[in-house]
């Protein structure tokens, strides 16, 4: 991400930060509940009838850039023939 854009976010994040310190608490909990059901929500993929929830794209994200950076090297194809059918996968 370009520094200014980066900076911008902040911004942004920031102000949004300091309007919600300026809410009540019943309306912070309101707020925190209603960010719980937006993050939460499922994503349709594009061209199909799927849908797949936010949760498992952000793991899925996760395990990409995990792979990407090195800190997660993957399996073997026989590891993974083995994890899927079992030790008797020949």
């Amino acid at each position: 991400m370009p520094k200014t854009l980066q900076l911008i976010t902040m911004t942004n994040y920031n102000q949004v930060l300091n309007q919600i310190h300026s809410l009540s608490l019943s309306d912070q909990l309101r707020l925190l509940d209603e960010l719980k059901v937006l993050v939460n929500q499922a994503i349709e993929v594009e061209g199909d009838e799927e849908t797949i929830p936010i949760t498992e794209i952000v793991q899925s994200q996760e395990a990409w850039e995990n792979y990407l950076s090195g800190n997660d090297k993957g399996i073997s194809s026989k590891d993974l023939k083995r994890k899927l059918f079992g030790d008797n996968f020949d």
